[in-house]
């Protein structure tokens, strides 16, 4: 078992820590917002003042963080990894960042001898909890190979893809192509709503046909309790993650015609106050502007 430095305790971050506690690793671990350590801290986990004590010594780190600024910061910043010492061997960065973004990460790390390991993952809290993410990995293949059985913890299917940016522009396309289906999902949610078929039902027969793919059958819970307010994703990120796949394609010079239509379909929810919401959130604008009552749980409207 190994010594591992975690940073970035979210909803995500959280869970992959747990998974890498009940494996038997010696877990380290840093957020922001030190409260959201402390569950972890009674399963056993040591809690960093900085990210430089969470990383010092550690066979490995792992984050999980919310944007490439917030990357640079905990790597470069007054307290970052950076400072730590001695200097981890591997950092596995599971955010979902831009090529051009995760390559200036890179240049901060390799020069000083860290291996960068670019690790996003497709998957929910959910499927944290059951150890089955796919993690898309790109970037050093000894450093794979090292961080294999850590990721094993938590995921079921890990990618090497080679030794560049190839995961970021591979999670990018996932981005681009879950939010292009909640877009269309919640069109024929609210025309069928509007027509006046039963909900459940209607929702029950898309599930288990041929469109019943695993990110309309892992929104099916959410939309029959209308609740939205505890976010698999956000719509906040999803429209991130538009942005940087729209930024990703003038970087290999292919046009992305549908994703920027998708990004600006999104807006009006954004502008609506529902960007803290899951990102199927979509449907309460598409009903508001079809004439019908934008359905949610009480107690998860927006404040």
């Amino acid at each position: 078992m190994g010594k591992v430095g975690f940073l970035g305790i979210g909803t995500m971050g959280s869970r992959m820590s747990a998974r890498l506690l009940a494996a038997g690793h010696e877990v380290t671990v840093w957020n922001r917002t030190v409260e959201k350590t402390y569950p972890l801290r009674d399963k056993g986990a040591a809690v960093a003042a900085t990210p430089a004590e969470a990383a010092s010594g550690r066979d490995m780190v792992l984050a999980n963080l919310t944007d490439a600024a917030a990357l640079r910061e905990v790597i470069g910043g007054s307290g970052g990894v950076l400072e730590a010492a001695p200097l981890p061997p591997v950092f596995v960065d599971m955010a979902t960042i831009s090529p051009g973004e995760s390559a200036e990460i890179a240049a901060l790390l390799e020069p000083r001898g860290v291996a960068f390991l670019r690790a996003p993952v497709s998957g929910t809290a959910t499927v944290v909890e059951a150890g089955k993410l796919t993690v898309m990995a790109s970037g050093d293949r000894a450093a794979f190979e090292a961080a294999e059985p850590y990721l094993a913890a938590f995921s079921e299917n890990r990618y090497y893809m080679g030794p560049g940016e190839q995961s970021r522009f591979i999670k990018l396309i996932h981005q681009m192509m879950i939010a292009g289906t909640m877009q269309i999902w919640a069109e024929g949610l609210a025309m069928g709503e509007k027509a006046g078929l039963d909900w459940d039902l209607m929702l029950d027969i898309l599930a288990g046909s041929a469109v019943g793919s695993g990110v309309v059958k892992s929104k099916i819970g959410l939309l029959k309790s209308r609740d939205y307010g505890n976010p698999a994703m956000s719509l906040h990120n999803i429209v991130k993650d538009l942005d940087l796949s729209i930024k990703a394609g003038a970087e290999v010079d292919v046009d992305l015609p549908a994703t920027r239509r998708v990004r600006e379909l999104y807006q009006p929810a954004i502008e609506a106050g529902l960007e803290w919401l899951d990102y199927a959130a979509v449907l309460l604008d598409i009903e508001r502007r079809a004439g019908l009552e934008p359905k949610q749980a009480a107690e998860r409207a927006p404040q």
